[in-house]
């Protein structure tokens, strides 16, 4: 006798929810933030191997390096902090390149030997995408 109903394979009840990333309102911002941070570290390496060969080498223009890489560290950090201050995750409304004390989200990326918020530039610059230490959310920049 021939079978008149034959079930299909099974499917799982629960399928793993995989959240698209939403296109940040301030792309540009966020962009420049990255960019200027980026400039700071540029700036505190500079410091840093110019100071080294300073007191290796003695030469007066590595001391003058030296002070202009930490005028760019400085100034870059001052900048950066200001623009960063109004950039704001549109669920969660936490800072999106500024760290705070809050606890950071499970899905957060972080590079292990840098911060939330190093990590974060990094991916910007890279990438073009982030997510929210705060609440996980992925960001895109581009449309």
């Amino acid at each position: 006798m021939k079978a008149t109903f034959q079930a299909a394979e099974p499917v799982p009840l629960e399928t793993s929810r995989v959240r698209k990333a939403r296109q940040h309102p301030r792309p540009g911002r966020i962009w420049m933030v990255s960019l200027v941070l980026a400039l700071s570290w540029i700036g505190l390496m500079t410091f840093v191997v110019s100071g080294c060969l300073l007191l290796g080498q003695g030469a007066a223009h590595y001391g003058w390096l030296a002070l202009s890489g930490l005028g760019l560290f400085v100034g870059m950090r001052v900048v950066g902090f200001l623009f960063a201050q109004r950039l704001h995750c549109t669920l969660c409304h936490g800072t999106v390149l500024q760290e705070k004390r809050c606890h950071k989200h499970a899905e957060a990326q972080r590079i292990p030997p840098l911060s939330y918020r190093s990590s974060a530039v990094l991916s910007v610059l890279f990438t073009g995408t982030f997510r929210c230490m705060y609440c996980g959310t992925p960001y895109r920049l581009r449309k």
